[in-house]
């Protein structure tokens, strides 16, 4: 079974929108992005210890039965995309005005 962290996944969207940045630098069509809404199948496992912390796994891959204290969840996140100064973030490096 294939299990990425939760937070590896986050970041590995926010380097996909990086990277739509980029290509989108000099294109005359151009998006605005408002908010993502991805959909996750995740597991929640339990750590083995008096911490009581619970890992969450996104799956890639079906669950092996070898997981005996997880359990599968569907986990729905809105994330509002901004830059680094919390501005809405656009796929493009320009700022030009919108047409009328």
């Amino acid at each position: 079974m294939g299990l990425i962290r939760l937070s590896d996944a986050i970041e590995n969207l926010r380097e996909e929108l990086k990277l739509a940045q980029e290509k989108g630098k000099s294109q005359d069509l151009q998006f605005g992005v408002g908010s993502v809404e991805i959909e996750l199948e995740v597991v929640a496992e339990d750590e083995v210890g008096a911490s009581g912390k619970i890992n969450w796994w996104v799956l890639s891959g079906g669950v092996d039965s070898k997981m005996k204290d997880a359990s599968k969840h569907k986990l729905k996140l809105t994330l509002q995309v901004v830059d680094a100064t919390g501005k809405p973030l656009r796929v493009s490096q320009r700022q030009d005005e919108r047409p009328e």
